[in-house]
């Protein structure tokens, strides 16, 4: 059967980093691959598939997938299996007053397909007071707008098996990674499952996503 697995999230910081990133490909055996805050230069990055930024996008060659924009927060691609279908990988703006940008770059892509669409990757943000244990909490003005915007542009949380946060430094743990995908994508891919992945060298899970939930 025809793996269908993506992991994402990881940082290139440092060789340790590499090697761990390196096991969860041997593990997972992905078709398509997603990195952000990887640090790598711009030279090295243009020797691999797609780049934006501190995003990082992999796949195979045998997989078909096509590019249809890059941001700093986001690298959008169709991925083309019995039925064509959009996959947007992102990284959300960390800092609360610049927030409004990344709301806005989702809108935007919204409005430019009615493909079935998984979004996923580090948001920055948590939907609900639940996700976040530790630290400042965050007010509901700051929650609503992310949930507005998901709500604007018909994404709703597909859920996850695993551990409930996935980022954490010190005391502090929050839900920061996640899929959302349209009702055409979930029609589609009806036993897809997300798994938040075990911590290595990082401060935030791998997502792993199966699409036929095997």
């Amino acid at each position: 059967m025809q793996d269908r697995r993506s992991p994402l999230r990881g940082d290139l910081a440092s060789a340790r980093a590499v090697r761990a990133l390196l096991e969860i490909q041997r593990r997972e055996k992905p078709e398509v691959f997603f990195l952000s805050e990887t640090h790598l230069d711009k030279a090295t990055a243009e020797k691999l598939k797609r780049s934006s930024g501190g995003l990082l996008l992999i796949w195979k060659k045998e997989v078909s997938v096509q590019c249809q924009g890059v941001s700093r927060y986001y690298v959008d691609v169709t991925k083309e299996e019995e039925e064509e279908w959009r996959l947007t990988v992102i990284y959300g703006e960390p800092r609360w007053e610049h927030k409004h940008l990344t709301y806005e770059a989702m809108r935007s892509l919204h409005s430019g397909s009615d493909l079935p669409w998984l979004m996923l990757g580090d948001f920055n943000e948590i939907l609900f007071h639940r996700e976040k244990e530790g630290g400042r909490a965050r007010s509901q003005a700051q929650l609503q707008a992310f949930q507005n915007s998901l709500m604007d542009c018909g994404l709703v949380d597909i859920g996850f098996i695993g551990d409930n946060f996935t980022w954490q430094r010190g005391w502090i743990r929050e839900r920061l990674d996640r899929g959302v995908a349209n009702t055409q994508w979930n029609l589609l891919f009806p036993s897809a499952q997300l798994k938040n992945g075990e911590m290595v060298k990082s401060d935030h899970r791998p997502l792993v996503v199966e699409t036929d939930g095997t």
